[in-house]
């Protein structure tokens, strides 16, 4: 009892807090890093009274300007910092309803956005809600058909038994075109005639045309929702001698070529490299695209491995390059795939642009930005499909 009583005293002493063990710090969990992180930025803002600058000379603002960026394109972090966000820095988030709302915002981002490519081959993927104008809901009977196409069909198909006429790959939109037949699932049309263009909201522009089908029905759909249809193995029924697609794409090349978005494949035989599934490097460039990959072997950012083009899209018109390159980054942000690779001095580093998706969402998402719709949605990586922003 007399060495309990020794121990009480002591342990209740000046010097108790001595025998008490000492706690273990608590373990930073990710959230609490990213919630750090971006307190950085909002300290900064409250101190300089003005959002952190990307081209600021300030190393630490720049720096801080990126991570901002980079938070803005994720939104799961975006979700998880909502209560941390006092100064509303992620509401500007909010994706633009249109074009013109996005044009406000940065006028520089297409200059002349008609046009906008002079080349592209953008299949669909069924990710809208809308009604689509391919559908059998949206056909209506051809009064005149037995007496004005039945014919027409007829003597196409007979053309091909004969091997007069083939089916060409159908691949640019401006195949499309008065008095031509073209063939989608086992199914042949025939494009009537063309109707005005018509200027949407978003500032970009459609235009009608009247499909005639030969199981008698006809549909007067946007010339757009042809292509796409068509993009997915469609045909078109073109003369035996025709020469292909580049006969159609050399009155549509335009001089005023500012820049390339391409689509590259590694051809890496690292396993690292090589098993992931679907890994596109995807990029604008102002030179032409064979110019930019010819020392890819050399560089870390190509994987320092060859690279094929997969898709090579020529962008006509004034605008700058590199915000159309952000804005289709951030359209597959959630789908970049991070590669640690070792350059030619033996450096870590992780190259950007390589994304884990399939290559008929790039090409959709590349054509949403001529039609303007890509401000309206992105690509879900757990979904793996487009879908619309919230």
């Amino acid at each position: 009892m007399e060495y309990y009583d020794q121990l009480t005293r002591l342990f209740e002493g000046p010097d108790g807090d001595l025998f008490k063990p000492k706690q273990k710090p608590a373990v930073m969990t990710a959230d609490d890093r990213l919630a750090k992180s971006f307190n950085e930025i909002t300290a900064f803002v409250k101190s300089h009274n003005k959002v952190p600058d990307a081209n600021s000379d300030d190393i630490k603002e720049a720096t801080l300007a990126h991570r901002l960026n980079s938070i803005k394109s994720n939104k799961e972090k975006i979700d998880k910092l909502k209560e941390c966000d006092e100064l509303g820095l992620l509401s500007n988030n909010s994706t633009p309803h249109s074009l013109d709302e996005l044009f406000s915002r940065d006028a520089e981002l297409f200059g002349g956005r008609e046009g906008l490519f002079d080349y592209g081959n953008a299949p669909s993927l069924a990710r809208r809600t809308v009604v689509n104008d391919f559908t059998p809901e949206r056909r209506k009977e051809c009064k005149d058909f037995d007496k004005k196409y039945r014919y027409l069909f007829v003597e196409q198909q007979e053309k091909l038994k004969k091997g007069d006429a083939r089916l060409t790959p159908f691949k640019h939109i401006d195949q499309l075109a008065i008095d031509k037949f073209y063939v989608y699932g086992g199914q042949m049309c025939y494009v009537e005639s063309f109707g005005k263009r018509e200027r949407k909201a978003g500032g970009y522009h459609q235009q009608r045309i009247k499909v005639i089908f030969e199981n008698g029905l006809e549909s007067n759909m946007y010339k757009r929702s042809l292509a796409q249809r068509l993009y997915e193995g469609g045909a078109v029924v073109t003369d035996a001698v025709y020469d292909g697609v580049d006969a159609v794409m050399t009155s549509v090349v335009s001089e005023n070529t500012a820049g390339h978005i391409y689509v590259l494949q590694s051809l890496s035989q690292d396993p690292a490299v090589s098993t992931i599934a679907n890994l596109y490097k995807i990029g604008c460039t102002k030179n032409s695209v064979a110019e930019r990959i010819v020392n890819a072997v050399n560089e870390a950012t190509y994987l320092m491995a060859p690279v094929k083009i997969v898709d090579d899209y020529k962008l006509t018109g004034s605008y700058n390059v590199h915000k159309v390159e952000t804005l289709i980054h951030h359209f597959f942000a959630d789908a970049k795939v991070d590669i640690e690779i070792i350059d030619a001095n033996g450096r870590k580093c992780v190259p950007d642009e390589w994304y884990s998706v399939p290559l008929g969402a790039i090409r959709e998402a590349i054509d949403m930005i001529d039609s303007g719709e890509i401000v309206r949605y992105m690509y879900d990586a757990s979904l793996r499909r487009i879908i619309e922003r919230h």
